[in-house]
């Protein structure tokens, strides 16, 4: 880690679809499809087309990363036409690099 940085883990650029689930403020359920950017160990950062809002609890599925569990929502910014997710992992859920 760097001097300033608070994240406990290492993050790993990456570029890979994920899938969203969440439910909105009225309970309906909704679907995104999106881009893993960077992942480590407990959260990863992803580029969508829609705001959600912080403390949203989503089921994340990226199986090019090996991942599918519940994640929550720890900022959410806009980047032109796009969102910026950083999502922390809950409910034991981890990612961990393959090893070669």
């Amino acid at each position: 880690m760097t001097e300033g940085d608070l994240r406990r883990h290492d993050r790993t650029d990456v570029s890979a679809p994920v899938q969203l689930v969440w439910q909105d403020r009225t309970g309906t359920d909704r679907f995104e499809n999106g881009r893993v950017l960077n992942v480590s160990a407990s959260g990863m950062r992803v580029e969508v087309s829609e705001q959600i809002e912080k403390q949203t609890y989503v089921t994340v599925q990226c199986a090019a990363l090996g991942l599918h569990g519940r994640a929550s929502v720890r900022s959410c910014t806009r980047k032109g036409m796009k969102f910026i997710l950083g999502l922390e992992f809950s409910a034991g859920l981890q990612w961990k690099p393959k090893s070669d």
